[in-house]
């Protein structure tokens, strides 16, 4: 049961790579929509086309933190772990910056597993009730950018007249539609149903690299302490890891934010 939870959390893991398209340059410029309402555009919206994707049942659950700061929390299944037949959920919960509230659309993201910081989180487009457009795009060096485009939907379908409306919209302002992935909402896992919960957060990468500070201490610990030698201590470790993972709660990770 262990090797299927590491499983999980790995292929979550590379998962959070994935999901953005790379280009030269500074990041396309695009103008968010005119006087976004932050209220009206809360809430729980279905992911109908994405970039470069292959997660199923994808949603975005915005929420509200204080006045200047909202939480964008995704949530999905993964094609890789859908052929395993391991049924799963799982969420990624970054925070949004609203640094102008006269530009509210033009936020500033902050995803966990983004080393290089935050990035520019735009409202190109809404009309609160039934669908949304959100671009992301960051700055990664001199000469390059990575992007991301999602087409959103208060239902888990969307019109094609809809749909090909906002990706009309989504090329005027330079951005690419090419690699715009459809997402399926037919079969989806709830929450609550599924065995796998894997939710990764600040909190969450701050205990993983606890643990493996704590990991290396104790091989360290054992080395000093006498092991004949570090395959040795390894072994001891990964023993005690196997009689921990074989615990009831090892088959489900979660965080509480």
């Amino acid at each position: 049961m262990k090797v299927v939870a590491v499983t999980v959390v790995v292929v979550t893991l590379v998962a959070t790579a994935v999901g953005h398209d790379w280009g030269w340059g500074n990041c396309p410029s695009a103008k968010a929509f005119s006087s976004l309402d932050v209220d009206k555009f809360l809430g729980l919206w279905y992911v109908i086309q994405q970039t470069d994707t292959t997660s199923s049942c994808l949603t975005m659950n915005y929420t509200r933190v204080s006045p200047t700061q909202l939480r964008a929390a995704k949530s999905r299944q993964l094609l890789v772990l859908d052929s395993l037949s391991i049924e799963h959920t799982n969420s990624y919960t970054a925070k949004l910056d609203i640094p102008d509230f006269d530009n509210a659309g033009a936020m500033r993201v902050k995803w966990p597993l983004n080393l290089a910081g935050k990035a520019d989180y735009t409202v190109l487009d809404t009309d609160y009730d039934t669908y949304a457009v959100v671009y992301e795009c960051q700055k990664v060096a001199s000469f390059l950018h990575r992007k991301s485009t999602a087409i959103l939907s208060r239902t888990p379908t969307l019109s094609q007249d809809i749909i090909s409306k906002e990706r009309q919209l989504i090329s005027s302002k330079g951005i690419p539609t090419n690699d715009l992935d459809s997402i399926d909402h037919g079969v989806c896992v709830r929450r609550e149903d599924a065995g796998f919960n894997i939710n990764i957060d600040e909190d969450t990468i701050k205990k993983m690299l606890k643990d493996a500070s704590d990991g290396v201490r104790n091989i360290a610990s054992q080395v000093a302490g006498g092991a004949s030698d570090l395959a040795s201590s390894l072994a001891t470790i990964s023993r005690n890891l196997a009689v921990k993972g074989s615990e009831p709660e090892a088959e489900s990770i979660q965080t509480i934010d």
